[in-house]
């Protein structure tokens, strides 16, 4: 009796997760093909390696998170293609990409913006001073 009940809760558990697997397997998918390429951009380029998304990735360079409401996408493609110096050395640039490779990754950028964070990453409280 109770192998029997297991196995009907199990069967009936398979069901429903590959029932509900199907169902979001065909809701619409909100990135553009443009964002799923610079999502592979980012990931052929390592990109993970100095810079964070949503906290998660290496604290050498900036957070992206939110870098498309910082900078305009041009500013961000020029960036991209034409590196300048990185800071703190002198001579290390920032890896370039080709034209394709730069827009493409903005358009991965300005996806990320849109998934709502709940206001991560914190900015900084000015300090108020006592009187």
């Amino acid at each position: 009796m109770k192998l029997r009940t297991f196995l009907y809760l199990s069967i009936l558990s398979f069901a429903l997760f590959v029932g509900v697997t199907l169902i979001s397997a065909r809701l619409p998918f909100p990135m553009t093909e443009q964002a799923v390429a610079g999502k592979l951009v980012w990931q052929r380029h390592n990109c993970v390696s100095c810079h964070t998304l949503f906290g998660n990735g290496g604290y050498v360079a900036d957070d992206l998170t939110h870098v498309a409401t910082k900078e305009t996408p041009a500013y961000l493609i020029n960036y991209l293609v034409q590196p300048p110096v990185m800071r703190p050395n002198k001579l290390a640039h920032h890896p370039a990409l080709n034209e394709v490779d730069a827009v493409n990754l903005v358009h991965y950028l300005e996806f990320v913006q849109t998934i709502p964070t709940l206001g991560w990453p914190p900015q900084r409280e000015k300090a108020e001073k006592d009187s």
